[in-house]
């Protein structure tokens, strides 16, 4: 059977909505009594229970590689303008399957694994420390701009060893290809001529990185790839993609999430009295932070052969929108309730299968860090003023988050 439904366009529904009350708002507008449906307005699946949804990523079927969905979106787009772009992105693991994939993955989590983020924690919390002073200086914290953007820009630049004065041009380039890669243009040929200028001067950029690291090894991300390059039989324009794939994804959406996060412990300030309280509570918060309000709205995958998830017949070149928002609530009673004391939780900001997010340890550690400082040693602080941006229709965050200690 094939399950239909209409109504107005997600990404319209995401920038109409309260910024108070969007989590649940859209949640709710999204799903359909937990049931996978196709959404025609979008021309694509949606998947919005957690069950369904864990299948689905675990199903061959369905690929990572999104380049068709991409394509179908720009039809007034001259695509001979982004051919670096999609250069780029063609080789990154999230777009990959079976052995490419798995080969990808494996170097990459190399410079991921336990006892070098161990090392680095230290970097990450006198980072944190930094920024936190300088920013309650102020009557009024920018938090976004002075922390939540600075934050994983630094951190990233510090894996990889990017000297400060590079650093702001990276964050710049990573929005260009975040927006574009999330939906979040209008697929004009200025929107492909920018993201290709970005895609061109990260590319550059590491091309450079690596000749110099093959000269110079360090203990850098870069570095690491480097010594199994030969072992994974990696390229050096694959790994490329990876280290652009690693910026890119790992600035935004922890930007974002450490936004969402937040605004939620601005807006209930009973939780921030639970977590001086109790400081164990605070790791918890942030897992049920994640869980209500995750920066990736969607997770998407095209079918590369007939499916079914539950059953939703989905036939080949079709795409599957995953609602993260509905598939983290659909598995409680009480899914649309904000709880920080919840014993099991369960979500998928980070994803699920062999896509799970290879950097999901540096971004907790981040927001773990961040977080915990801001509860020990800082005020109880309050918000001043908010504005979502949901740039995209697979990612929302802030574009304005303003917050001062509370009187």
């Amino acid at each position: 059977m094939k399950r239909e439904r209409t109504g107005n366009s997600f990404h319209q529904f995401k920038k109409d909505a309260d910024v108070h009350t969007f989590p649940n708002d859209f949640s709710n507008y999204v799903n359909q009594n937990n049931e996978t449906y196709f959404w025609a307005p979008g021309n694509f699946h949606v998947v919005t229970d957690m069950n369904q949804a864990k299948v689905a990523l675990m199903d061959k079927a369905l690929s990572a590689d999104r380049s068709s969905f991409f394509i179908s979106r720009m039809p007034n787009m001259d695509l001979s303008l982004i051919g670096d772009f999609f250069s780029v992105v063609s080789k990154m693991m999230v777009m990959s399957d079976g052995d490419d994939h798995s080969r990808r993955r494996k170097a990459a989590s190399l410079g991921f694994e336990d006892h070098i983020l161990a090392r680095f924690k230290s970097k990450v919390e006198k980072s944190v420390e930094g920024l936190l002073e300088e920013a309650f200086k102020k009557e009024k914290v920018d938090f976004l701009n002075d922390i939540a953007r600075r934050l994983p820009c630094t951190v990233l630049s510090d894996l990889f060893c990017i000297p400060e004065e590079d650093r702001e041009e990276f964050y710049n380039n990573s929005i260009a290809m975040t927006a574009f890669f999330g939906g979040g243009t209008g697929y004009e040929n200025e929107d492909g001529m920018k993201v290709n200028k970005a895609t061109c001067a990260l590319k550059d950029y590491f091309r450079n990185l690596i000749a110099d690291r093959k000269l110079s090894p360090g203990d850098d991300y870069v570095s690491s790839l480097i010594k199994v390059q030969e072992r994974f039989n990696l390229t050096d324009d694959e790994i490329i993609s990876q280290a652009i794939m690693m910026l890119v994804a790992g600035q935004v959406t922890t930007t974002d999430q450490m936004c969402n996060n937040l605004f939620l412990m601005a807006t209930n300030p009973q939780h921030q009295v639970a977590m001086k309280e109790n400081n164990s509570l605070i790791s918890n918060a942030l897992e049920e932070y994640k869980r209500f309000d995750p920066a990736v709205t969607f997770i998407f995958r095209v079918a590369k052969e007939d499916t079914l998830i539950g059953d939703q017949e989905v036939k080949a070149g079709e795409t599957v929108f995953i609602s993260n928002h509905c598939v983290n609530r659909s598995n409680l009673k009480d899914g649309n309730e904000l709880n920080i004391e919840r014993e099991q939780i369960s979500h998928m900001a980070y994803g699920h299968g062999p896509h799970y997010c290879i950097g999901a340890k540096l971004g907790r550690m981040e927001m773990n860090v961040l977080f915990e400082k801001m509860i020990k040693d800082f005020p109880y602080f309050k918000l001043v003023s908010a504005n979502r941006d949901h740039y995209s229709l697979s990612f929302s965050g802030f574009d304005e988050l303003i917050i001062e200690v509370a009187k």
